[in-house]
């Protein structure tokens, strides 16, 4: 879905309970939408006004709304229209079999809105589907979630809505850090540098860091450095963009040597700058030192 991005968007997100609505509203707040869940029908057009004439007003905003609010069954078209004439409006249903909606509340342990004292689950489900089928029939999209996992569920939103957003970012940050300091956590992936020359050794560079030029210098003197460089980036051109299509937001990945101040800071500065340079789609790159104190003489 593209649309018009200079007239706000409003993604009503509903549907049966248990197919998903928290997931999507999720994904959609991932999204830098400014979402809503739960707020009361007769307060929805107040909301809007509100939204639209706030002087921070972003251009994207969503409500959850569901069949717990009596008010939302019987007012839902009227408010649709009225709505439509205001602002980009946008009906995202989530459904899902009777028998997986079923299997979902057992495993989760959760009342089922519409189950009554002494009641029988699948009744209950049968009875929010029958009453929903009129507002399903009003959405733009219908997602079926009887066979995803949240994270597709969280992919097929994005997917939907991206086209108002700049889009889902994973962030890696390339941090370097010294073993002797303890190991780097959490991390994704940590690489030991350890086998490089090691500047520690070298009277004039001592008391530098990997910061310096001459230090840095001196690590890539070393022609493992070039190769160990290459292949890690080899590697993280394959892993990265994978792990974005999972759904992953951060992704730190771990470079340590002994104190964590020579080999590794060198190598997580230039490891950063080239995975940079390879403009891997949705990945933002940035590097960070534990266990040195940048700028400090």
């Amino acid at each position: 879905m593209t649309g018009n991005k200079d007239i706000p968007l409003l993604v009503i997100v509903t549907g049966l309970s248990g197919a998903g609505k928290s997931t999507a509203i999720k994904a959609l707040e991932d999204l830098s939408f400014y979402c809503i869940d739960n707020l009361p029908f007769d307060l929805v057009e107040q909301a809007v006004e509100h939204l639209l004439t706030s002087p921070w007003a972003p251009q994207r905003y969503a409500l959850g709304m569901d069949a717990r609010d009596r008010r939302f069954l019987s007012g839902f078209a009227g408010l649709r229209e009225r709505l439509k004439g205001r602002i980009e409006l946008d009906v995202l249903f989530l459904t899902a079999s009777d028998e997986q909606l079923a299997e979902r509340f057992i495993t989760t342990r959760r009342k089922h809105p519409m189950l009554d004292v002494g009641g029988e689950l699948l009744a209950a489900i049968r009875r929010e589907i029958n009453a929903l089928r009129p507002i399903e029939d009003l959405a733009d999209v219908a997602f079926d979630t009887s066979t995803w996992s949240p994270h597709i569920l969280a992919r097929k939103v994005e997917e939907r809505y991206s086209g108002h957003t700049i889009g889902r970012l994973m962030h890696v940050t390339v941090t370097s850090f010294g073993f002797k300091h303890g190991m780097l956590k959490p991390a994704d992936t940590v690489f030991d540098v350890r086998f490089l020359r090691n500047p520690y050794f070298d009277a004039s560079l001592k008391e530098k860091t990997g910061l310096d030029p001459a230090v840095s210098a001196y690590v890539f003197q070393d022609p493992l450095s070039k190769i160990f460089l290459d292949k890690v980036i080899d590697l993280h051109r394959l892993l990265l963009p994978e792990y974005f299509k999972e759904g992953k937001h951060y992704f730190r990945m771990g470079i340590g040597c002994t104190g964590g101040k020579h080999r590794s800071v060198a190598i997580a500065e230039r490891l950063a700058v080239e995975l940079a340079a390879c403009q891997i789609p949705q990945i933002a790159i940035s590097v960070s030192h534990r266990d040195i104190v940048v700028g400090l003489k």
